[in-house]
């Protein structure tokens, strides 16, 4: 955009800025206690602001409170308020939408995602959008880096969920460490890092929409830097979270980074508890119904777990490790695990018998630390010789 100024030296002139143009996205739904505010405050930062011009784009989910006439009486005078609705389908769903809106326009050099709520302050989005030209793609306002904090007043749940969520999104997407706040949804984008991924791979509804945009960011590449903000609490209106949104986060978080070290043990610990079916089942069947010698019922129903345990392991848990060897030699590779597994067995075995009768701990307690061992055995040999992952050791 260029701005405008008239000045005299010897005669009237022009000087002509050229100021960079951001859009601000705001997801809204049943916010008509707050937008007309919200739409108020960022004009007059449109207007102060000799750097940036700020256009804004509210994704409206059809709310049934009047949230879009409202917006549509500002933009009679203010052609920098856009607006877009659609069927109400989620947060990320809607800023998707509102993605895919501004990317069809080549003026911006910057998105900025933010609550209708003030939850944001927007006197931030300058100084967000600034670092953002220090060579950062993505700058978060962030409540838990170095100055940034969440209100007193806030609820203790509400402050355990916010902990837990970021616990879990760092422990399962192995960021970096030096990006603080995972789940903070006020954030400055470059646009034309963002033309880099698919917006369609990303795949939630919900709230766990921004640390898979953050994740599909830096796994390419992508600098993150990150600013202090005051996190406030909402004072009108209701909270838009659901228990819906917080399954999916649950549930995508764990298929966030297929590669991580601890989706690997959960995965493998889950086929750990499979290969116990199938070796009790298997053991019930051949002793009960068919009348099988027990050592060699026994025998046969741990090598079916073992084998199975292979099969799901080399399907599911180690699926993007170097398969090199296993593509080529799949029998070998099986034989390596089986091998490896038939040792753990002897492991538990022998520290279970010194456990139970020698220091003489009661036999649930002696089974389980044998178990223990004898899995951390199996998993050690899986990652370091079997299947050959580079970060095995979390």
């Amino acid at each position: 955009m260029l701005r405008q100024d008239q000045g005299a030296f010897n005669g009237s002139f022009f000087i002509f800025i050229i100021m960079k143009r951001a859009l601000v996205i705001l997801p809204t739904y049943n916010e008509a206690q707050n937008i007309g505010l919200m739409l108020d405050k960022l004009i007059k930062l449109s207007r102060d602001n000799k750097s940036y011009c700020i256009d804004v784009l509210v994704v409206d989910d059809q709310s049934p409170d009047g949230t879009a006439k409202i917006i549509k009486k500002y933009q009679e005078n203010n052609k920098n308020i856009l607006l877009i609705s659609g069927r109400k389908n989620g947060l990320g769903n809607a800023y998707i939408r509102g993605m895919k809106y501004g990317l069809k326009n080549s003026i911006y050099f910057a998105f900025v995602m933010m609550d209708a709520d003030f939850s944001h302050d927007p006197a931030v989005i300058p100084t967000l959008l600034d670092k953002l030209t220090e060579q950062n793609d993505v700058v978060i306002g962030s409540r838990y880096t170095k100055g940034g904090f969440i209100p007193g007043n806030w609820p203790l749940i509400r402050i355990i969920n916010s902990k837990i969520a970021n616990f879990l999104a760092r422990l399962f997407g192995e960021f970096d460490k030096n990006i603080k706040d995972l789940t903070g949804g006020f954030r400055a984008i470059k646009v034309d890092s963002l033309k880099r991924i698919k917006l369609e791979d990303i795949n939630a509804s919900g709230y766990f929409f921004e640390v898979k945009l953050l994740y599909m960011l830096t796994e390419h590449g992508f600098n993150v830097s990150e600013v202090p903000i005051c996190f406030a609490d909402r004072e009108r209106g209701s909270s838009k979270i659901s228990s819906r949104d917080v399954l999916e986060f649950l549930h995508k978080v764990y298929a966030l980074n297929p590669n991580s070290r601890i989706r690997r043990i959960c995965s493998f610990a889950l086929v750990g508890g499979v290969g116990t079916l199938v070796n009790i089942i298997t053991l019930s069947v051949l002793l009960r119904l068919l009348h099988f010698n027990p050592i060699l019922s026994d025998a046969i129903a741990i090598e079916l777990s073992i084998l199975s345990n292979f099969y799901l392991n080399n399907k599911y848990t180690f699926q993007n490790a170097d398969k090199a060897v296993g593509m080529k030699l799949h029998i070998a590779t099986a034989g390596k695990f089986n091998a490896g597994a038939v040792v753990g067995a002897l492991i538990s075995l022998t520290l279970f018998t010194v456990l139970f009768k020698t220091v003489h701990l009661n036999y649930l307690v002696a089974d389980l630390l044998a178990i223990s061992i004898s899995v951390s055995w199996n998993y050690w040999v899986s990652t370091r010789y079997v299947w050959r992952v580079a970060n095995a050791i979390p």
